[in-house]
Parts: C-alpha cells; sequence; structure tokens
C-alpha cells in the first residue's frame, strides 16, 4: 500500500509541475505579432481609402474695367481732325467717344408731336391754360415739339417746369444743349488698354491739348 500511496504522490507533483512551467514557456512569434499586423493593415487601408487632396479652381478673371479720358484744349480745327481719328480707332478697338460742350444751357420742351396740325393744337391749349412764350419747333431734330424756354441753369428751369404743372401741363421734359459759340471736349471710354496707348500716340502731334483720365459717367 506504501509504494501505491509513494506512486499517486509523484503522479500528482509532476502534474502539478506540468502546469506551473507551462505559464512561463516562450509565447509563439506569430501570437506576439498579430497584433501589431492588425496595427499596420488598418492604417495602410486608411491611408488607400482616404481621397486625394482636391485643386481649388483659380477664380475666373474679373471683366477688364472701364477707363475714361477727358481730351481738352483743341482748337476748331483739330478738334475736327481729331474727330476723324477717333472714329477710326472706334471701329478697330471696343471704344467710344462723345462730344461735350463746355457751356450748355437748359431747353424746356413739350416733346415732339405726330404732324404739324397736333403741334399747332397742342400749342393752341397751351395759351389757353396761359402758358406764355411758347412756339412750334421746326428744326429737324425736334421739329413739331413746342419750345417753352430757355434757361440759364437747372434752378431756373426747374422753376419753369414747376410753373407749368401749376397751370396743369404735365409731360415736358428739359434738355442740355450747348451754348452758341461754345467749345466742346471729347470724353473717350473703353476697356482696351492698347486704346489708351493710341491715344497717347495721336495727341504728340496736339502738344497744346491735354488728356486726363477721369471717372466714367454712370
Amino acid at each position: 500500500m506504501k509504494w501505491i500511496a509513494l506512486a499517486l504522490l509523484v503522479l500528482n507533483l509532476a502534474v502539478a509541475g506540468f502546469f506551473v512551467g507551462r505559464s512561463h514557456w516562450p509565447q509563439a512569434a506569430t501570437g506576439q505579432n498579430a497584433p501589431m499586423n492588425i496595427d499596420r493593415l488598418s492604417l495602410r487601408s486608411q491611408s488607400a481609402s482616404a481621397p486625394a487632396p482636391t485643386k481649388t479652381p483659380l477664380p475666373q478673371g474679373a471683366a477688364a474695367e472701364a477707363f475714361c479720358i477727358e481730351w481738352r484744349g483743341l482748337t476748331l480745327d483739330e478738334f475736327a481732325q481729331v474727330r476723324e481719328q477717333l472714329k477710326n480707332m472706334a471701329g478697330e478697338r471696343v471704344m467710344s467717344f462723345t462730344e461735350v460742350p463746355m457751356n450748355t444751357r437748359r431747353w424746356v420742351i413739350f416733346p415732339p408731336l405726330p404732324s404739324p396740325e397736333s403741334a399747332a393744337a397742342k400749342l393752341n391749349e397751351l395759351t389757353v391754360a396761359g402758358v406764355q412764350d411758347a412756339f412750334v419747333v421746326t428744326d429737324a431734330a425736334w421739329r413739331n415739339a413746342i419750345s417753352l424756354g430757355l434757361f440759364a441753369n437747372d434752378e431756373a428751369a426747374g422753376r419753369r417746369v414747376r410753373e407749368l404743372e401749376s397751370k396743369g401741363v404735365l409731360g415736358t421734359r428739359v434738355e442740355v444743349l450747348p451754348r452758341q459759340g461754345t467749345g466742346f471736349y471729347f470724353v473717350i471710354r473703353s476697356e482696351d488698354p492698347d486704346a489708351l496707348k493710341g491715344l497717347s500716340g495721336i495727341k504728340q502731334a496736339y502738344p497744346n491739348s491735354q488728356q486726363s483720365r477721369v471717372a466714367c459717367p454712370s
């Protein structure tokens, strides 16, 4: 019986030693590296699926800014010559020009009517309403309009309009006319930088004139 008990004791010690020693055995290499491989694969997957950075498109260029040039100081003969040169430039480039009187007056009119008969009838109505100093215009540009007076400035023309309105005359308008014998100057407008160079080139033939850049009228 003693030898059986001794054998069981040895067997129990051997089993206990097996389980105690197992905890100190080295882990397999694949088990140690598995977490690192998973992290690396995850990073690579995220990097591959990330969208490529997009380039912000450049804003479209703004429209070319218009510039305006006043050209003063031309004699009557020079003015006529420059007019023709500007016409030629306007045919070659995107530009326009106007002739501006240096001295102006204000003309109060009733707009042109369809026929001389209708203009005469309107004048008669105005006369009956007590309007004085009125007549039918016969010049081609304003034919069959009713002239209601020429005035030195906007203030005087405005007083005339209010006087007419007090008599029931509506629909008049104020036109700006050059004074007789006044000089003129040019206002040139363009969006083409080459036009500015062209104007400088033309001016060399007129040394007593002046070109200056101004704000373009709205």
